[in-house]
């Protein structure tokens, strides 16, 4: 079945928005078809079968989180504000992904796991740029091993949705998450870009002046 690049477009937003409400395993394509108001076989003949249309969906939310990274890029006025805003784009994320999500990825088809990894590599190596941009820019420190703070930033996100449901009463995963980019951004500014860092947060260690919750 033949779809425009804007019909195909808003049919994968709209899984995708299914996808962070309900997992993977969850989302079957009846349960799609059901929910988008088509009938199961015409989703067949835009998908040959789940797997595929998972593929699609992670490729897909993949392509839009690097534009959104370069529009970040292009509208902020140094390094520091646009890892800052980036922060907040994988804050809005976490906020409303399932926890599911990230317990249904370990149990996921291999080719499934593989495009998931890809992409988490692909954004590995934009970190990387970000942080050796920032270092020729004066706001981040030269003497800090970025790969390394890199991978912990992505172990650290992924372990929060798996650990959300026992965290202890009055501890939101919102508030670790906060607590969490402040510290590295702390850990890794020069005095210039922690000047540049409490001026865009409000207060030092504070996110207030920037989350939408």
């Amino acid at each position: 079945m033949h779809l425009s690049d804007e019909d195909y477009q808003k049919l994968l937003e709209n899984i995708k928005q299914l996808m962070i409400e309900k997992g993977i395993k969850s989302l079957t394509m009846d349960s799609v078809a059901h929910n988008l108001g088509m009938s199961k076989r015409t989703l067949y003949k835009i998908f040959e079968s789940k797997q595929q249309m998972i593929q699609e969906i992670l490729n897909y939310q993949h392509k839009v989180h690097i534009r959104r990274c370069d529009e970040i890029f292009n509208a902020s006025g140094n390094t520091m504000e646009a890892l800052l805003k980036i922060f907040m784009l994988h804050r809005n994320f976490m906020a409303h992904i399932t926890p599911a999500f990230f317990r249904d990825i370990d149990n996921a088809l291999s080719e499934v796991k593989d495009v998931y990894r890809n992409a988490e590599d692909d954004r590995h190596k934009v970190f990387l740029g970000i942080f050796e941009r920032g270092v020729k820019e004066g706001v981040f420190r030269p003497d800090v091993n970025y790969t390394i703070t890199s991978k912990t930033y992505k172990v650290q996100l992924e372990s929060l949705k798996r650990m959300e449901e026992v965290f202890p009463p009055g501890l939101t995963l919102l508030e670790v998450y906060d607590n969490i980019i402040i510290g590295m951004l702390r850990s890794i500014a020069s005095p210039r870009g922690m000047e540049i860092l409490d001026s865009l947060t409000g207060r030092p260690g504070s996110f207030s002046s920037l989350r939408k919750d």
